[in-house]
C-alpha cells in the first residue's frame, strides 16, 4: 500500500513568492490546509492548483494535526501551507511532521522565501560581525537571555515579551530589558524589523536604542524581529 503524503510548504511572504516547486506539490494534493490563509490573492492562486483549500485559522497545533490526519484517511496526499519558512518557529509544522511520520505517512518540507531573507536585505546584513550572528526566540526565553555584545543578534518574536504566555514567564519583559541594559551602552542602536508581508506589503524598520527599547517593544507585533548589532571594539 502506497504511503500517504503530506507536504509542509509555504507561499513565501506575499503573492508572487510561491515557488514552482511548491506549485507542483499543490497540484499533487486533493486538499490544502492553512492556518494563515483564509482569503485574499494568495488563496486565489493556491485554489488554481488545488481547489479544496481549507482554512484552519485560530486552531491549536493539536487541532490542526487532528484535521489533517482525518483528511489523509481518505485522501492520498495533502498539504499544510503556511508563510515564510514553513518549519522555522512553527509549532504546528513541527508537531505535524512528528505525528504524521509516527503514523506512517511520508512528510516532505519544502523551502520558501522567509522573513530572514527579507531582514537580511532590509538592514542590510551583507556581512556579520567577526564573532558571528546569533538567533534567539524571545517566546521561549522568559526574558532569561544572556547577551554577547560582540555578536550581531536577531531576536525573533519579541512581541511575546509583552505578555506572559506561561506562568514561569511572568516578568519576562522586565528581565529582558534589564539584561540588555547591563550588556550594552544605553545609546547602542537596536532595530525593530517587520519584513514585507501579505498584510503589510511595505514592511517597516524602526530605529531605537537600548535605552529606549522598552518603549519601542510596545510596538512589536507577531511579525516583528529585533536586531541588535554587535558593539564595535576599537583597535
Amino acid at each position: 500500500m502506497k504511503k500517504k503524503k503530506l507536504f509542509i510548504c509555504s507561499c513565501g511572504l506575499r503573492a508572487g513568492q510561491l515557488t514552482p516547486e511548491t506549485a507542483r506539490a499543490l497540484k499533487l494534493c486533493s486538499v490544502v490546509f492553512s492556518h494563515s490563509l483564509a482569503g485574499g490573492p494568495v488563496a486565489s492562486i493556491v485554489r488554481g492548483f488545488c481547489p479544496d483549500l481549507r482554512p484552519l485559522v485560530n486552531l491549536s497545533p493539536d487541532e490542526i494535526v487532528r484535521a489533517i490526519k482525518a483528511a489523509l484517511k481518505t485522501r492520498p496526499a495533502a498539504a499544510f501551507l503556511t508563510y515564510g519558512n514553513p518549519f522555522f518557529l512553527n509549532e504546528a509544522a513541527s508537531l505535524l511532521k512528528r505525528e504524521l511520520e509516527r503514523s506512517g505517512a511520508e512528510v516532505e518540507v519544502l523551502p520558501a522565501v522567509s522573513s530572514f531573507d527579507a531582514i537580511v536585505n532590509m538592514l542590510p546584513l551583507g556581512e556579520f560581525s567577526p564573532a558571528g550572528l546569533r538567533l534567539l526566540h524571545a517566546g521561549l526565553s522568559g526574558g532569561e537571555v544572556e547577551f554577547f555584545p560582540g555578536m550581531d543578534t536577531l531576536v525573533f518574536m519579541p512581541d511575546k515579551l509583552n505578555r506572559a504566555e506561561r506562568p514561569e514567564h511572568a516578568g519576562a519583559r522586565k528581565k529582558f530589558l534589564s539584561r540588555a541594559a547591563a550588556a550594552y551602552p544605553a545609546g547602542h542602536p537596536a532595530w525593530l524589523v517587520n519584513a514585507p508581508f501579505m498584510e503589510d506589503l511595505e514592511g517597516r524598520l524602526v530605529r531605537a536604542t537600548i535605552g529606549t527599547l522598552g518603549r519601542a517593544l510596545r510596538r512589536a507585533d507577531r511579525n516583528t524581529t529585533l536586531y541588535i548589532p554587535a558593539v564595535k571594539t576599537r583597535r
